[in-house]
C-alpha cells in the first residue's frame, strides 16, 4: 500500500490559516484537485478521505465521493481499495437512514477484506454490519456479527476494538430489554477501557450502564454512572457527547423529583445543541425544559419553551416531533383551565394522526380529547376517544383499562338511561302511578339484595379472619421452632469453636517455644563467651539468632493477621486491579531468601489478567505460598507462579520442585483441628498457620484454595479469584 497521499494530506492540513485549512470547502477543493493529478490507486484513497469528511454532515456528498472511490477501485481491481470503497458507501447509506443498502455494501466490503486476510478490517466490517442490522431491528443477526468480531479481536489480541464490539453487544441487549446480559457485556467493556485508559470508550460505557440501571428502576446507581460519564466527557469528549450526557442527567433528576437540577441540565443540553446548530437536539431540549416547567406549574415558561420547540419541528418538517409538541401545549392549556386553547392545539395534533407513525403520541392525543369532551359534557365523543386511547395503550403496554375510563363509561350509560326515563315519563304520564309502584317494588328487592349481600359478606369476612388468625398462629409456631433449632445449632457450633481454638492455642504455645528457646539460648551463649569466641564463631551465632528472629517474626505476623480475621478488624476493600504487578512485588521481597538457597522464582502471568479482590489481603496469600515453596524446595530448585483464566475466574498456582507430601499429610492442610508441622529443606520450622491464614483470606475474597503434591517431586497450591465485581 502506498501512503504518499496520506502524507501529502497531513502536510496540507498542517500549513495553517493562510493556506489549506482556511475553510472546509477549500479543503475539499484542494483534495479534489490533488486527486485529479494522482494515479488511479491513489485517487481511491483521496476520494475515500473526502467521503469521510462529509460523515454526519452531508450524506449525499459523502455517497458521491465514496462512489467515485469505488469507480477507480474497480479500474485498478485492487482488493484493498475495493474493500475500503464499499465500506465508505455503506457508511454513507447508513448516514442517510437506508440500512438495507448500507448492509449490502458492508457485506461486499467484508468479502474483499477476507481475500487479503486483513482480520482487523474484517472485524470493522462486522461491526458496521451489526449496526445496519440494528437499524433493521434484526437483533439476532446483529448479535452474531458483533460476537464474530469479538472472536477475531481476541485472536489478534486487539483489546481496544474488542471492547467497542462488546459495548455494541451490550447496546443490543439493552434494545431488547435484556438488561442483565447488557450489564454483563458493558462491565467487560468497561474493564478493558479502564485497563487501556480509554476515557471516551469508558464514558460511553458508563452512560449505557446508567441507562441499564435506570431501566431496572435503580435510579441512585443510574445517577452515579451518568455523573461519571459526564465527568469523563468534560475532560475528553466533544460537544455532541456532552449534550447527550447532560440530557441523561436531566432525565434522571426529573425521575428523582429534583426539578431544579433537571432544569439546569436540560438547559445545558440546549446550550450544547445551539453550539453545534443541532436542530433536533435544540427541539428536544426545549421540549424537555417545557416539560419540567409544566411539572412545577410555571405554565408561561412551559409554553414559551414548547413554542420554540414547535418552530424548529416545523422547520425540519418533523411530523412526529410537531405532533408531540402540540400535545404538550394542549396539556399545559388544559391544566391551566384554558379549555378552548387546549382544544385548538390538540385538534392540530389530531389532524397529523394519519401522517404520524408513533402510536404513543396518537394515544395521547385521544386521551386529551377525551378529557376535553368530557368537561364539555359531550360524553359520547369523550367515550369514543377514551376507548381509542385505551385500545392504543393496550397495544403498546398490554395493560387493562384504568378506573377513569370505567368511570366515564358508567357516567355515559347513566346519562343515556336518564334520558330514556325522561322520554318515558313524557310519553306515559297516565301510567305514572304504575311506574312508581314498580320502582318501589324494585327498590325493595334491591334493598333486600343489598342486605343479603352484606350478611353473606359479614359471614365470609368472619370466616376469613379466623382463617388468617390460624394461619398466623401456625406461622409463629413454625418460626419459634426454627429459632429453637438455630439456638441449638449455635450452641453446638460454639462448643466446637471453643474446642478448636483450644487446640490452636496449644499448637501456637508449643511452636512459639522453639524459636524463643533458640533465640534465648544462643544469645545467652554469645553473651557469656563473646570474649572467647573467634570472629567466625560469633558470626555463626549471630546468623542462628537472626534466623530464629526471622522465624519468630513470620510466625507472629501470621498469628496477628489470623487473629485480626477472627475478630473482624481487617477492613475489606475489594477492587479491580491487574494481578501481575502485585505478584512481582511480592517476588521481589522474597528474592533474597530464595537466593540464599539458590532457588529461582519464575512468574507467568499475563499483563491483561484483571482480578476483583482486596489487593492487600491477596498479597499476604501470595507471600505465604511463595515463602512456603522456598522453605520446602531444595537448593537449585525452581518455583513457578502461574495464572489461568477460566470463565469468570482466575486460578493462581504456586508450584515448587521440593520434597512434596504424602496424601495423609495433604489431608491435614488448612485445618485448625489437626496439628501438622514439618521442617524445610534447610531445617526451617513452621506451624501451618500461614496456610490457615491463606484459606481465610482466599475465602473472604469469594475464592477457593486447594493443594496437590507428590512425595519427592514437589507441591502445587491453587487458589481462585473473580475477574469482575460479584453481587
Amino acid at each position: 500500500m502506498n501512503f504518499r497521499i496520506f502524507i501529502l494530506i497531513i502536510i496540507y492540513c498542517l500549513l495553517g490559516g493562510n493556506s489549506f485549512c482556511q475553510s472546509f470547502q477549500y479543503k475539499i477543493d484542494s483534495l479534489t484537485l490533488l486527486a485529479e493529478k494522482s494515479p488511479d490507486k491513489e485517487k481511491v484513497l483521496i476520494y475515500d478521505n473526502i467521503s469521510r469528511m462529509y460523515w454526519g454532515n452531508a450524506p449525499d456528498s459523502s455517497l458521491f465521493f465514496a462512489q467515485k472511490a469505488l469507480e477507480y477501485a474497480k479500474i485498478t481491481n485492487d482488493v484493498f481499495s475495493l474493500g475500503k470503497a464499499f465500506n465508505s458507501i455503506g457508511n454513507a447509506y447508513l448516514d442517510m437512514r437506508e440500512p438495507e443498502k448500507a448492509l449490502e455494501n458492508y457485506l461486499k466490503s467484508k468479502e474483499y477484506r477476507k481475500q487479503i486476510d486483513n482480520k482487523i478490517d474484517v472485524a470493522f466490517s462486522l461491526n458496521n454490519i451489526a449496526l445496519a442490522y440494528m437499524e433493521l431491528n434484526m437483533f439476532s443477526e446483529a448479535l452474531n456479527s458483533f460476537k464474530e468480531g469479538v472472536s477475531i479481536c481476541q485472536e489478534e489480541g486487539d483489546l481496544n476494538n474488542e471492547a467497542l464490539l462488546l459495548l455494541g453487544i451490550a447496546e443490543i441487549y439493552e434494545n431488547i430489554n435484556d438488561n442483565n446480559n447488557a450489564l454483563e457485556y458493558a462491565i467487560k467493556a468497561a474493564n478493558i477501557f479502564i485497563h487501556f485508559n480509554n476515557p471516551i470508550g469508558l464514558a460511553r460505557t458508563y452512560s449505557l450502564i446508567g441507562t441499564l440501571h435506570r431501566n431496572l428502576n435503580n435510579s441512585p446507581l443510574a445517577l452515579e454512572y451518568y455523573k461519571r460519564a459526564y465527568s469523563l466527557y468534560q475532560q475528553n469528549g466533544g460537544i455532541s457527547n456532552l449534550s447527550s450526557a447532560v440530557n441523561n442527567l436531566g432525565i434522571i433528576y426529573d425521575e428523582l423529583g429534583n426539578y431544579p437540577q433537571a432544569l439546569e441540565f436540560f438547559s445545558k443540553s440546549l446550550e450544547y445543541s445551539q453550539m453545534q446548530n443541532d436542530k433536533i437536539g435544540m427541539s428536544t431540549a426545549f421540549n424537555n425544559i417545557g416539560y419540567i416547567y409544566s411539572k412545577i406549574n410555571n405554565y408561561s415558561e412551559a409554553l414559551e419553551s414548547y413554542f420554540k420547540s414547535l418552530l424548529i419541528s416545523r422547520e425540519l418538517s418533523d411530523i412526529t416531533s410537531e405532533m408531540n409538541t402540540y400535545n404538550n401545549i394542549a396539556w399545559v392549556y388544559f391544566h391551566s383551565n384554558n379549555i378552548n386553547k387546549a382544544e385548538e392545539y390538540v385538534n392540530k395534533a389530531f389532524v397529523l394522526i394519519p401522517q404520524n407513525q408513533n402510536l404513543l403520541f396518537t394515544s395521547e392525543t385521544h386521551e386529551i380529547l377525551s378529557k376535553i369532551r368530557y368537561i364539555q359534557g359531550r360524553y359520547k365523543e369523550a367515550f369514543d376517544h377514551k376507548s381509542k386511547f385505551m385500545e392504543l395503550k393496550d397495544s403498546l403496554f398490554n395493560t387493562d383499562r384504568n378506573e377513569k375510563f370505567m368511570e366515564m363509561q358508567v357516567r355515559f350509560e347513566t346519562a343515556q338511561k336518564e334520558k330514556e326515563i325522561e322520554i318515558l315519563k313524557k310519553n306515559d304520564e297516565i301510567n305514572n302511578l304504575t311506574i312508581q309502584r314498580q320502582k318501589n317494588f324494585q327498590m325493595f328487592w334491591i334493598a333486600l339484595l343489598v342486605l343479603l349481600i352484606a350478611t353473606v359478606g359479614a359471614i365470609y369476612y368472619n370466616l376469613l379472619s379466623k382463617k388468617r388468625t390460624n394461619a398466623l398462629l401456625f406461622d409463629k409456631n413454625k418460626e419459634l421452632e426454627e429459632i429453637n433449632e438455630k439456638l441449638l445449632k449455635s450452641e453446638e457450633d460454639l462448643k466446637e469453636l471453643n474446642t478448636t481454638k483450644d487446640r490452636f492455642f496449644s499448637i501456637i504455645a508449643h511452636d512459639l517455644k522453639n524459636p524463643f528457646n533458640a533465640l534465648l539460648g544462643f544469645s545467652e551463649l554469645l553473651k557469656l563467651n563473646i570474649d572467647n569466641y573467634t570472629k567466625e564463631e560469633i558470626k555463626k551465632q549471630v546468623e542462628i539468632i537472626n534466623e530464629s528472629a526471622q522465624s519468630l517474626f513470620k510466625l507472629l505476623d501470621n498469628l496477628l493477621n489470623w487473629s485480626r480475621t477472627q475478630i473482624g478488624s481487617i477492613v475489606y476493600k475489594p477492587d479491580l486491579f491487574p494481578l501481575h504487578p502485585l505478584v512481582s512485588q511480592e517476588v521481589e521481597l522474597l528474592e533474597a531468601t530464595a537466593e540464599r538457597k539458590n532457588i529461582k522464582i519464575v512468574v507467568r502471568i499475563g499483563s491483561h489478567i484483571m482480578v476483583f479482590a482486596d489487593n492487600n489481603i491477596i498479597s499476604i496469600v501470595i507471600r505465604n505460598l511463595i515463602n512456603n515453596a522456598i522453605k520446602f524446595s531444595n537448593s537449585g530448585g525452581r518455583i513457578l507462579v502461574n495464572a489461568d483464566e477460566k470463565e469468570n475466574m482466575v486460578e493462581v498456582s504456586v508450584s515448587d520442585s521440593g520434597i512434596g507430601m504424602e496424601q495423609s499429610e495433604l489431608n491435614k492442610l488448612f485445618r485448625l483441628d489437626e496439628s501438622f508441622t514439618s521442617r524445610g529443606t534447610a531445617d526451617e520450622e513452621g506451624t501451618g498457620l500461614g496456610l490457615l491464614l491463606c484459606k481465610e483470606f482466599v475465602e473472604k475474597n469469594r475464592g477457593h484454595i486447594r493443594a496437590t503434591s507428590e512425595k519427592g517431586k514437589g507441591s502445587t497450591f491453587y487458589f481462585t479469584l473473580h475477574t469482575h465485581r460479584w453481587t
